[in-house]
């Protein structure tokens, strides 16, 4: 006998839930537990078991520390109860995902499995429910990472992004659901708007009762006005249907008008509620457009991983918070990056305004089984996410992981692949490969680049790749003949970025232990211990003010790659690496815990669409010196600038104004460069210029700033100096110092580059050397130092970046420290050499030195010592080079004479010279 209503009990951690019909009820909360490391257990072996309780949805290794490396199988198991059974209805059993293979059984019945660890996956359970007691059971397999399979199923030939630089995740990681439906339900409604107003409807049902169905559908605007409601037929065709409406004059969605609309379709009792946004997005004549309008792309890589709950979003409040501050910082776009996320993520960015680029997880070795593995995950992710307006681009691979571009047969796929998802991903870009050195594209609808560098220390590089990139150099496609490049790809620098370390809190975070690969630097453990043993807790309050410092210098590197990356027309946007720090890896804008870091209010100034860009020709400069900054102003905004000025100011009593005439849209235009000369100073100082866009209403329609240094002038105070250069490398700099001091060879300070013998004599005598240390010097055998160019063992800081820090509390930088680490001051004279393997208990006699990632490679620029009876320091700033014409190394040189004699010289660390 049919019945008109159906009720369920449902048991959530000793709660009870009461549902009517069609309803769908959560079933997340406490499940029972279990691993079975040796696969022994069977579902009709899970009785009088040790279950513990598992949190779902949670992967086990989120909470459970004993099973933070666990991988191979697990069991879940839930129970709940049902009053009444009711022929008419079905009971679908939804999983939104389970990574990795999941077998399901219901009262020990087997009902299916699911192989996929990122979309969902649903199951029809009624024709094994009975009234009173049920039992659900889930065993789970993620397959570990050896050599040989898991049941079959190898990791390395699954999608796992990049679990394996983290942390793995396995079970149930997403929501968990039962619904109770008549047995003809709307299972899913694919909508495609066009921004003519067309909007176009697919979907599918659980069943045909009858070829033509009467169907209601009711569109709610924005606004919560009804622009459409009415009957209508639908014939139905192996389950699917197809119609056609027309809203007049639609509110298109974007970034600064999240406009959305909601869709209610009614089949009979059963309804289905979607929300959809009219929004365009075209890769053509070079340039990105949304809604026909050029459009500058400013995103973040986002990873998508939580402190707490790994793979898990914590909520839609924590997405909503965290895609603010996102907007907050002028971002447009995060790039999610090999990780299908939650869809809450589509859900919330639809709703802020956020565009979204993602990704297909990579696997880790090429086979047809990982490749179709990949294309059937993609389907899905379209499948689950068609109706998004905040989806814009998808990726295939990454940086070729996964694949080995230099084989023709896997080539031909990406290609393949590539057409089968440009046709198939209407309304979307797709990118084939994002690139980095070494890889590239074969067809895409974005030419993208990755590239990482040390800023200040390798500008020059990071200049040198943007300006090869905006060419459209050959190697970004595939040089075998088979690339399909039209030469109208947008350009885009989509990896690039600094680390900046986080503060920490009292208690230490669980990934604090752990590091990527063998790669040193990225662990975090012993940090504390590495700042005092190495002396910086006499440069730095405590960890947390380095912390600070460490974000100023990864904010000076962004604002010096973002406008570069501004003033170069070719390029059409970037993508930040990235969004947030994750565990170890240091880079985000954010840190883990979604803090701001220090720079936030600056940095949003440069992340607009309309940007002002002031490049210094120097960064060092004489008191009373003219300085020249050469402006350039990139304009992607719908504002009509025809007719303004910048105006710019250096303190309260120096400024002035430049006009501006008609600025060039989606372009960027160099204006007048700003030209003046400095005040005389008493004290070197670092100066700032503000600069602002006014527009001819005196609206603000962009701001920025740029900080140069200047140092005072140096009192003629002529010493006598020696040169020892055997080698007649110094003959040049011999020759500038000479306008400065009295060369000779008696002098009781003598500069040199090696340390012989004949030097070692002079320090028994008591004299007084300054070691320019380069390529070429020497050091004794028992000087328990190293000289290493800094191109070696990561110590060139760009992927885990460096710190450039100084005594600026010793005379040896009176006058010439700004802060507590360097910056663009010595941008001319950045040491490639450093001094490693100093010993510890010797740290307090380096004055300024650098460190790599989590306080790794501590290394020092300048170290003094006690030798014989004489004084030595060891510098490897480039000053001999540099002399003649950088402020910074004319007055760093003159300190370390006056400070080598001084009475402020006191190391601990002494050569006993026989």
């Amino acid at each position: 006998m049919l019945k008109m209503s159906v009720k369920i009990l449902i048991v959530l951690s000793l709660l009870m839930i009461q549902t009517t019909y069609s309803q769908t009820v959560s079933l997340n909360g406490e499940w029972d537990f279990i691993t079975d490391p040796n696969r022994k257990l069977t579902v009709n072996s899970l009785e009088n078991i040790n279950w513990r309780i598992a949190v779902v949805p949670l992967s086990w290794q989120a909470q459970f520390t004993d099973l933070r490396d666990y991988q191979g199988i697990a069991w879940y198991r839930k129970i709940f109860s049902v009053d009444e059974i009711d022929d008419s209805k079905v009971f679908l059993l939804k999983f939104n995902a389970v990574d990795y293979l999941s077998k399901l059984y219901i009262n020990k019945n087997f009902v299916g499995q699911n192989e996929g660890g990122y979309t969902p996956f649903e199951f029809d359970i009624t024709q094994f429910l009975h009234s009173g007691e049920n039992e659900i059971v889930l065993r789970v397999m993620d397959p570990m990472k050896e050599e040989n399979p898991t049941e079959g199923i190898s990791f390395w030939h699954i999608p796992h992004g990049k679990q394996t630089w983290y942390v793995q995740n396995s079970g149930i990681w997403q929501n968990v659901s039962l619904s109770i439906k008549p047995f003809q339900h709307v299972k899913q409604l694919h909508i495609t708007p066009t921004n003519n107003g067309n909007v176009v409807f697919d979907g599918n049902i659980s069943k045909t009762i009858n070829e033509v169905e009467e169907i209601r559908i009711q569109i709610i605007d924005p606004n919560g006005i009804e622009v459409l409601n009415e009957r209508r037929t639908i014939r139905l065709i192996d389950n699917t249907f197809h119609f056609e409406e027309v809203i007049s004059n639609p509110l298109l969605w974007s970034f600064d008008s999240p406009n959305l609309y909601t869709i209610t379709l009614m089949l009979g009792e059963n309804s289905i509620d979607e929300k959809f946004g009219f929004r365009s997005i075209e890769a053509k004549n070079s340039k990105l457009y949304l809604n026909g309008k050029p459009l500058y792309l400013i995103a973040a890589l986002d990873q998508d991983y939580y402190p707490e709950t790994i793979y898990t979003t914590p909520s839609e409040e924590y997405l909503h918070n965290e895609m603010m501050k996102a907007k907050q910082l002028g971002l447009n776009m995060l790039r999610c990056h090999i990780k299908v996320p939650d869809p809450l993520y589509l859900k919330v960015a639809d709703e802020v305004g956020l565009l979204v680029w993602y990704e297909v997880p990579n696997w880790g070795q090429f086979t047809n089984e990982a490749a179709a593995r990949g294309s059937r995950l993609l389907d899905k992710m379209l499948e689950r996410d068609w109706n998004h307006p905040s989806l814009v681009i998808l990726s295939l691979i990454n940086e070729s992981w996964g694949i080995d571009l230099q084989k023709k047969e896997q080539r031909a796929w990406l290609l393949k692949e590539f057409d089968r998802v440009k046709q198939k991903a209407v309304g979307r870009l797709v990118v084939d490969n994002s690139v980095c050195w070494g890889n590239f594209h074969l067809k895409t609808d974005i030419n993208d680049y990755h590239t990482y560098w040390a800023i200040p220390e390798n500008k020059n590089q990071f200049d040198k790749t943007i300006k090869e990139v905006a060419a459209r150099p050959k190697w970004l496609f595939s040089e075998f003949g088979d690339s399909q490049e039209s030469g109208d790809e947008p350009l885009l620098i989509s990896e690039f970025g600094n680390w900046g370390l986080p503060k920490l809190p009292e208690r230490l975070p669980w990934w604090f232990e752990r590091q990527f690969l063998d790669i040193e630097v990225s662990m975090p453990k012993g940090t504390h211990d590495r700042f005092i043993e190495h002396n910086l807790d006499r440069v730095f309050e405590n960890y947390n003010k380095l912390a600070e410092e460490s974000q100023r210098a990864q904010f000076r590197a962004l604002k010096y790659e973002i406008e570069k990356l501004r003033m170069t027309p070719e390029i059409q946007g970037y993508v930040i690496t990235e969004f947030t720090d994750i565990n170890w890896e240091s880079n985000g804008l954010l840190d883990m815990w979604r803090n701001f870091k220090i720079y936030a209010d600056e940095l949003q100034l440069i992340q607009q669409q309309d940007v002002i860009i002031p490049r210094p020709v120097k960064y060092n400069y004489w008191s009373g010196e003219e300085i020249q900054i050469d402006l350039y102003i990139s304009h992607y905004s719908n504002r009509d600038l025809a007719d303004q000025k910048l105006e710019w100011n250096l303190g309260d009593e120096i400024n002035g104004s430049i006009d501006i005439g008609g600025l060039i849209s989606a372009d960027v235009t160099k204006v007048n460069s700003l030209k003046l000369t400095l005040p005389e100073v008493l004290k070197s100082e670092k100066v700032k210029i503000d600069l602002k866009l006014i527009d001819k209403n005196g609206n603000e329609i962009a701001k920025n700033f740029v900080e140069l240094f200047v140092f005072k002038k140096p009192e003629e105070q002529k010493r006598e100096i020696s040169v020892y250069d055997p080698a007649n490398n110094l003959n040049s700099f011999s020759n500038s110092l000479s306008n400065d001091h009295y060369l000779s060879e008696s002098s009781d300070i003598v500069i040199a580059i090696i340390i012989d013998s004949k030097v070692l004599d002079m320090l028994k005598k008591g004299k007084s050397i300054i070691c320019l240390v380069d390529s070429t010097t020497k050091l004794p055998e028992f000087f328990t130092g190293k000289i290493i160019s800094r191109n070696e063992e990561w110590l060139d800081g760009n992927w885990a970046t460096n710190l450039n820090w100084l005594r600026d509390d010793n005379l040896l930088f009176n006058d010439i420290s700004f802060e507590k680490t360097f910056g663009f001051e010595i941008s001319q004279t950045i040491p490639k050499i450093v001094l490693t393997e100093i010993p510890p208990e010797n740290f307090e006699d380096v004055l300024a030195g650098m460190f790599v990632g989590w306080l790794h490679k501590n290394s020092a620029y300048v170290f003094q010592i006690k030798a014989g009876k004489g004084n030595l320091i060891f510098c490897t700033f480039p000053l001999a080079e540099n002399y003649p014409t950088d402020p910074f190394a004319k007055r760093f040189l003159q300190n370390l004479i006056s400070y080598i004699q001084s009475d402020q010289f006191k190391p601990s660390t002494i050569w006993t010279l026989n």
